[in-house]
């Protein structure tokens, strides 16, 4: 059985994941040191080393996600009982397949819990459209918060805490679809350099078969198509009424999956 530490020093830490990456270690590790040196500080981040590997478990409010460190030949180790459920998720290419292969985690416990696929869109294949775009109110915050907790799955969704949420809607990151004064859905978006990313998008049972979706969607296209080089999302491979939608609008897939396994 395998010890779990917290890690004492952030950047020697990033300097052993840099070396690991360097020697062709099979891995679903790739943040930057921006982003994982504050969760080392705030004790947020733990590791296991063992002979041919390590583990990193990220803590996060309803589960712990784990990233993996492995020689080619080296097999998953059995886990430590958790108090949260485990989340492993990957990025492969569809046409390779998953490395390593699911049933090695799920000899130690894992089972498929979903998988999405990446889908995109070259802006220059966007016709222009005239669209008056509304966007949602500062006010309106905790009820599209919860909105979004009623609509996602728990560990997973990267759902955004609410001084980010506030921050977007003050940046008119967050697009509205209205009836009257009710609010039938609304569409959260940001921007990696040239790229337009789809983040969440939700639709209320009442607006739902009037094409809301398809109307936020088309709004965020207009918004943005002057601005960006790309657009791109991810979509839930059992999510075929969206999938259809976005490839009526000219969405494609990348061949980028994102398979999510679960350890209760």
């Amino acid at each position: 059985m395998i010890t779990i530490s917290k890690i004492p020093d952030g950047n020697q830490w990033a300097e052993e994941i840099a070396q690991a990456i360097s020697k062709g270690m099979r891995t679903n590790f790739y943040a930057s040191a921006e982003e994982f040196l504050p969760l080392v500080e705030k004790s947020r981040i733990s590791r296991a080393i063992f002979q041919g590997g390590s583990y990193c478990f990220v803590e996060k409010e309803k589960q712990i996600d784990l990233y993996f460190f492995l020689e080619k030949e080296v097999a998953p180790v059995e886990v430590p009982k958790l108090d949260k459920p485990l989340v492993l998720e990957q990025v492969a290419l569809a046409r390779n397949g998953i490395s390593p292969a699911e049933k090695e985690w799920e000899a130690i416990g894992f089972e498929k819990y979903l998988q999405r696929k990446r889908l995109f869109l070259t802006a220059k294949k966007i016709e222009a459209e005239e669209r008056k775009v509304s966007f949602c109110k500062g006010e309106e915050a905790e009820t599209i918060l919860e909105m979004m907790e009623d609509a996602f799955e728990p560990y997973t969704s990267a759902l955004p805490g609410l001084e980010t949420l506030r921050n977007d809607l003050a940046e008119n990151r967050v697009i509205a679809a209205r009836e009257g004064e009710k609010l039938l859905g609304f569409l959260r978006f940001g921007r990696e350099k040239k790229v337009s990313v789809l983040w969440q998008i939700v639709v209320v049972p009442e607006g739902r078969g009037k094409g809301t979706g398809e109307g936020l969607v088309r709004d965020w296209l207009a918004l943005e198509r002057e601005k960006v080089t790309k657009f791109q999302l991810w979509v839930r491979e059992d999510n075929p009424p969206a999938i259809k939608m976005y490839e009526k609008l000219g969405f494609l897939p990348d061949g980028r999956i994102a398979p999510v396994m679960l350890k209760k």
